[in-house]
């Protein structure tokens, strides 16, 4: 009684802190009328309830997949089940169906379900991997290696999938210091590229963002578009502890970088306590926070920078057309949405290094390592293999064209798909922004415990913005400012690279070792304080059932 009892409280405590548990056990393999059921728990499917062109494409995708899979099935993997019963099961490999689901997983707030699910050993069977916290998912075993499935790929198909920038993400070393696959990109290549308002630079007699451009160009933009006084700013940054995934591309195109892999000796470090660093501190604070005036109804207004960094109004003042310029991402498949007619794409601005440099991205799918059974794993495997396959393609460039957006799709696939009179209508210069964001972008951090870089980049950003905003920064152009701004990227990095990397001194080492022997063990205590109220609890209403006769009910549960 008392076990069954304890389970139950232990629900009721999960309950208490806001924990919900819906079915989110991975994959399986049923039999139910002749046909075999192969279900795959899927962390991001497309959902059919959404009605926009983009949503509706990728749904028919997965439709069309569910539909091509017994052919699959047969080709591939029928014979090789049916010889060898005892591995995969004594099931009608003749006749198959599959099965997507999408994962809902353990609840959280605050905290990232896909952790949960796996430490509760009840994650989807293919995981959402993003570049930042896919070094942790590697390194602690949560992720099932892709050797075997990407052996089966030439390597032309290969480089199809696995953009030679993103290699380094997809194929690192993992817990056993041996170099696997570990994910597989989808969706295209996210690359970084500049947007900006038509209507704000023809109304303030500034011309359009090139190629040319340069951080100059910037920022003489920005003074000319900025008007406080009527609300409107000349570029969108941002706030919060994520402020620095703003800031990334100035520091890669100052010739800095977040980041830097030692091959020789297999270690990362943070580096962006570079000169080249304190050169996009510098331009960055400025835009933020440079002290100006402004002349309103006669007086003199201080002004602090030419950026809007507020989030829940930025998206709003954006569409107004009351902020000039934004960084954003467009994608190696679909352009954009955004209307032509108001707003213009350009390639980030060259830095003083001469170059630019913006951020690569992509979606990645990864499989879980607990997966039990390989049927479930191959399933899945097949489906990470047809979602970014030509065909899938050709299903998605089909229904984006009859859904009208035929001219934001990129040329190379209606021209490969035979939609050839719809590349003169893309957007005059779209397909070179994306040609040129691929050829100077950069992977987002994707290192060592990488999932902290944006936050502990942040930190030094927002000490100088409020050094300027309180006029203790020197003034521009001089060494005194830059020694203020390399020391706070210095104390920045060094402190990153002790939460990051775990460079701490043999001093460091043995006080965090004491606090977390301490912290273990308030836990541990308080674990046991509030079981021991509860099962006390529970001896007493026990005793009181074997005296009334009555069973034991806590909030609708009853102990027998």
């Amino acid at each position: 009684m008392r076990g069954k009892c304890l389970g139950m409280l232990l629900g009721l405590l999960l309950l208490g802190v806001g924990l919900s548990i819906p079915d989110a056990r991975g994959g399986s393999i049923v039999e139910k009328d002749g046909k075999t059921i192969i279900t795959v728990k899927v962390q991001q499917l497309p959902d059919p309830s959404q009605d926009d062109t983009k949503s509706r494409a990728d749904v028919e995708v997965v439709r069309k997949f569910k539909k091509e899979f017994p052919k699959i099935f047969a080709k591939k993997y029928a014979a090789k089940y049916k010889a060898n019963p005892e591995k995969y099961g004594k099931f009608n490999w003749d006749n198959v169906e599959i099965v997507l689901e999408r994962f809902a997983g353990i609840q959280v707030e605050g905290v990232e379900n896909d952790l949960l699910a796996i430490a509760g050993g009840m994650a989807p069977d293919l995981l959402y991997i993003n570049f930042l916290k896919s070094d942790n998912y590697i390194r602690n075993g949560f992720l099932y290696p892709l050797d075997k499935y990407f052996a089966q790929l030439t390597p032309k198909q290969i480089a199809e999938k696995v953009h030679p920038k993103i290699m380094p993400v997809c194929r690192r070393k993992g817990p056993d210091g041996k170099e696997h696959y570990w994910t597989m990109p989808f969706d295209g290549i996210l690359g970084k590229v500049l947007i900006y308002r038509k209507d704000l630079f023809e109304k303030n007699d500034v011309p359009f963002p090139d190629k040319t451009w340069t951080w100059k160009d910037l920022l003489a933009a920005c003074k000319k578009l900025t008007d406080p006084a009527k609300g409107i700013y000349g570029i969108r940054l941002g706030q919060g502890k994520h402020e620095s995934w703003f800031w990334i591309t100035f520091l890669w195109s100052a010739g800095g970088d977040v980041m830097l892999y030692n091959k020789d000796k297999d270690t990362w470090k943070c580096t962006f306590d570079t000169d080249a660093a304190v050169k996009a501190l510098d331009f960055y604070t400025r835009l933020g926070a440079e002290k100006w005036t402004q002349k309103v109804d006669g007086k003199e207004k201080i002004r602090r920078g030419y950026s809007y960094k507020s989030p829940s109004q930025s998206g709003t003042k954006w569409e107004r057309g009351q902020i000039g310029m934004m960084f954003d991402y467009i994608d190696e498949k679909l352009l954009s949405k955004i209307d032509p007619n108001n707003f213009g794409m350009a390639p980030v601005p060259i830095g003083p290094s001469g170059k630019r440099g913006g951020e690569l991205n992509s979606r990645m799918f990864g499989m879980f390592a607990e997966i039990k059974s390989e049927v479930v794993r191959d399933a899945a495997w097949e489906y990470i293999l047809y979602y970014d396959s030509i065909p899938a393609q050709k299903i998605r460039t089909k229904v984006m064209v009859e859904g009208g957006y035929g001219k934001f799709v990129n040329k190379k696939y209606l021209k490969m798909f035979g939609y050839d009179e719809f590349i003169k209508l893309t957007p005059k210069g779209w397909n070179e922004a994306l040609e040129m964001a691929l050829d100077y972008g950069q992977p987002e951090p994707y290192g060592q415990n990488s999932n902290f870089a944006y936050k502990e980049m942040t930190k030094p950003i927002q000490l100088a913005d409020q050094m300027e905003m309180a006029d203790e920064l020197a003034p521009v152009g001089t060494q005194k400012r830059y020694e203020q701004l390399k020391k706070i990227l210095k104390d920045g990095c060094v402190n990153a690279n002790k939460i990051m990397i775990g460079k701490l001194s043999k001093q460091e080492k043995l006080n965090r070792r004491i606090q977390a022997c301490f912290v273990l063990l308030a836990i541990a205590v308080a674990f046991f304080l509030v079981f021991s109220v509860f099962l006390h609890l529970l001896e007493m209403m026990v005793k009181v059932d074997r005296i009334t006769g009555s069973s034991v009910n806590i909030d609708g549960l009853t102990c027998c």
